[in-house]
């Protein structure tokens, strides 16, 4: 990176000495300006809002400071920053679509790429179903079973802040809306038919994500319940709801304690009380949507490629995988190591939809080649007590009817030196959107696609 020239921090200086401070992280006099506007704006925001004070930590005692205290304030807020901590850390939360996450040390920062393509998600698979245009009847029945219902099941491994699970939730919600309707319409009362509403299961192996994603429910509980669908409910019953319906749990993927979190939800629904191992294959707890951002850097990329506020502030448990959880298998990277468990995983449950993070398109090409080859846990083998399920022919990888490749902004159309298509197991795969290789999706029948199918596509492949 180069240098600043001492010209540059003198301009920045003579404006305010709180530039000059902002400078070496913001690079630019402009970026400089903004970050100082949004550290200024938080402390005033933070003191409206909270006139009688809102936390044991000392920037949330504002309300009841003197300026010239609030002045102290602004300038540790602005010496934190401009010595490289993120922006995200200082202010304590960062927006996230509609949501305000709150971050803390410790946790993962969610990125502008990530918020993309759960936006992205949700509108194209949560969007209410279109009316059935076909005149058959066998037609209609037969979207009907490819249509995803309000009773959505999502799971999120390592859900960090919890922001790709509250995003979802609250698209879902539309879908719950939607239902509501269909049974509405059916019965041809003015009060639809109860739905379930959809059910969101986040886990992590990080005990202080799992407490700041619980944190993150309780903090947008009112922007979640404005999507809320029921009627003849009050706002203290609808955000209890919200509590119960989007839990966070601690669990490692790497071992089976988060089964027992599905199996006993779905033993409250179904009546089923028997051991997963002893049950049926079809009375096992499905999921409709498997969703991760899981640690994918290598340790070289992490001393390599990440920048310095990145190594020194945020969690590395969060970035790279831990050589513990390496699978025995030369031909597995120890950065697709997660992968290889989470394909494992979705042959278990069969979710209808998967939506894995990535960290370029080469690691992408490898992911969609592990989710249309071989069962994944032949090559990665699990050392738990579950080796003979995850070993049953019962529990082959789905095959899927939809695979593709999402870039950081998929919404968008490529460019024109941007491949569209490549080529995995003798299967085109469609690359949709623009910049670096982001997201594998996975989906079985293109039905569940509602919306934007061809969004982002140089060549529309959806009809």
């Amino acid at each position: 990176m180069p240098r600043l020239a001492p010209s540059l921090f003198w301009r920045a200086g003579r404006v305010s000495p709180y530039l000059a401070t902002l400078l070496p992280v913001c690079r630019t006099i402009g970026s400089a300006r903004n970050e100082l506007r949004w550290i200024r704006t938080h402390i005033e925001s933070r003191s409206s809002r909270h006139p009688q004070g809102f936390g044991r930590n000392e920037e949330s005692r504002l309300a009841r400071w003197k300026p010239c205290r609030k002045k102290s304030a602004l300038a540790r807020l602005v010496a934190r920053r401009g010595a490289g901590e993120p922006l995200q850390y200082v202010l304590g939360s960062q927006p996230f679509g509609e949501l305000d996450i709150l971050c803390r040390k410790g946790v993962l920062i969610p990125r502008p790429e990530t918020e993309a393509w759960v936006s992205f998600l949700g509108e194209m698979i949560c969007s209410p179903p279109s009316p059935p245009r076909a005149t058959d009847r066998s037609q209609v029945e037969d979207k009907a079973r490819n249509e995803l219902g309000g009773d959505l099941r999502i799971v999120d491994f390592c859900s960090g802040t919890g922001c790709i699970s509250l995003s979802l939730y609250a698209s879902s919600l539309a879908l719950t809306r939607a239902s509501e309707g269909v049974a509405k319409g059916r019965t041809g009362r003015g009060i639809p038919s109860p739905q379930p509403g959809p059910r969101v299961f986040g886990f992590d192996i990080e005990s202080r994500a799992v407490r700041l994603a619980r944190k993150n429910v309780l903090h947008n509980q009112r922007v979640l319940a404005s999507h809320f669908p029921s009627t003849g409910h009050d706002l203290n019953a609808t955000i209890e709801e919200i509590k119960r319906a989007v839990t966070f749990h601690p669990a490692d993927i790497f071992t089976d304690e988060w089964m027992g979190i599905l199996d006993a939800d779905s033993d409250k629904r179904s009546g089923h009380h028997a051991s997963i191992l002893s049950r049926d294959p079809k009375d096992i707890p499905k999921i409709d949507i498997l969703v991760s951002n899981p640690p994918y850097i290598s340790q070289r990329g992490f001393e390599v490629d990440t920048g310095r506020n990145v190594r020194n502030h945020e969690p590395k448990l969060a970035l790279v995988p831990l050589t513990s959880s390496t699978f025995p298998s030369e031909s597995l990277s120890a950065e697709d190591i997660f992968y290889a468990r989470l394909l494992t995983i979705a042959s278990l449950l069969r979710p209808r939809v998967v939506a894995f993070e990535v960290g370029d398109m080469a690691q992408a090409k490898r992911v969609v080649e592990m989710a249309l080859g071989p069962n994944p846990s032949t090559a990665a083998p699990s050392s738990s007590e579950h080796d003979e399920v995850y070993q049953s022919e019962r529990y082959t990888v789905p095959r899927w009817d939809v695979a593709e490749i999402w870039r950081d902004w998929p919404d968008s159309r490529p460019a024109a030196d941007e491949e569209d298509t490549c080529l995995v197991h003798g299967r085109q795969i469609p690359v949709r959107g623009s910049g670096h290789g982001r997201v594998v999706f996975l989906a079985e029948g293109r039905a569940l696609m509602k919306v934007n199918r061809n969004k982002g596509l140089r060549h529309p492949l959806y009809a």
